[in-house]
């Protein structure tokens, strides 16, 4: 008589890994970043700042996040239009858990907290948070190659972009076929397991492939980048350097890239040695690159904080059993 062999369970990736790999990352970053940090001259750059100049860069990083929440709207309305107030609501909440908690984990609370407060699916909701960060990569992309040549030296980075943009392409042709073509995307999805519990949303997801609304979203997307390039520019000058708006393109994508890997909260550490990397191709000078990144990273986490704060105190959750109902939701439909 034949005995069958039991089939061995999948080994899973230990909870722990990922975010030691992040914390890593990060304190490395910050060792690098703070080597011979120049804290005497610290002073002297907020002494001299022009404060205006950071009032307008906090009111333009605002604005982003607003807009951010209204071409989630536009995206979501053909399958199942959520408010603006929830929309803006999640942003925010997902900026300030990813400002406070490791590996992204923002992410998931945004999604989570959009599909509580406007009754929708959560798939719908994960699968349109994928189809905007998609359009992000698009646009990061677009803005590297049309500006890449203002800045001399870049050629390591070009060859990680094309990369980059070969994974996003791909990315995005996926997601227009499922989008799109939808007999052949839900025969796909079936043949799988795991495919067959998620094809009970497909016809909803389909709702999404709306060329009109995309369009109108892609478009949105590139001002959302435009108003993030306008920000940081302006967090610069008031610091009285004087870059143009291609290099701070460079910097953007530069520091958006390096903190694509989850690592600490609030990218603490890749951050900083991203934007230092790209300032020191502007020909700035250590010191002074070492103090704008830090900067830089102050004020433009702070108004995810400020906002997000606002947003969890309207929720009805607190931080914590937000984060529980989203991880919990994810365990759900996973």
């Amino acid at each position: 008589m034949e005995t069958v062999e039991t089939p061995k369970a999948r080994r899973k990736i230990s909870s722990w890994l990922i975010p030691a790999i992040g914390y890593s990352i990060s304190l490395a970053s910050l060792w690098w970043a703070f080597a011979r940090f120049p804290f005497a001259q610290l002073g002297e750059h907020f002494r001299t700042m022009d404060w205006w100049w950071l009032v307008i860069a906090v009111t333009i990083e605002v604005a982003s996040f607003m807009l951010d929440a209204w071409r989630w709207k536009e995206l979501l309305k053909p399958a199942h239009e959520p408010t603006y107030g929830a929309c803006v609501q999640s942003v925010f909440a997902g900026m300030f858990s990813n400002d406070l908690l490791p590996a992204r984990a923002g992410e998931a609370v945004r999604c989570f907290l959009l599909s509580y407060k406007c009754d929708i699916h959560l798939p719908l909701v994960i699968t349109s948070s994928i189809v905007l960060r998609v359009m992000d990569g698009l646009w990061i992309v677009i803005l590297y190659f049309a500006t890449s040549w203002l800045v001399e030296g870049v050629g390591a980075v070009t060859s990680v972009m094309a990369v980059y943009a070969a994974v996003v392409t791909g990315l995005a042709l996926l997601l227009l076929f499922v989008l799109f073509y939808k007999q052949d995307a839900h025969n796909f999805i079936t043949n799988s397991k795991r495919g067959a519990r998620f094809a009970h949303f497909l016809d909803e997801i389909h709702k999404l492939g709306n060329w009109q609304e995309l369009r109108t979203v892609m478009a949105t997307t590139g001002i959302y980048w435009v108003m993030q390039v306008c920000a940081v520019w302006t967090i610069t000058r008031a610091d009285k350097f004087y870059f143009n708006f291609g290099q701070m393109s460079f910097l953007l994508v530069v520091k958006n890239v390096g903190t694509l890997v989850p690592t600490a909260p609030a990218a603490v550490g890749a951050f900083q040695a991203s934007a230092i990397y790209a300032l020191r191709h502007f020909f700035t000078e250590a010191p002074d690159a070492k103090i704008l990144a830090e900067i830089m990273f102050g004020f433009l986490t702070l108004p995810g904080l400020i906002g997000g704060a606002i947003a969890i105190a309207n929720a009805g959750y607190n931080l914590k059993d937000l984060v529980r109902h989203a991880q919990e939701a994810h365990a759900r439909h996973d």
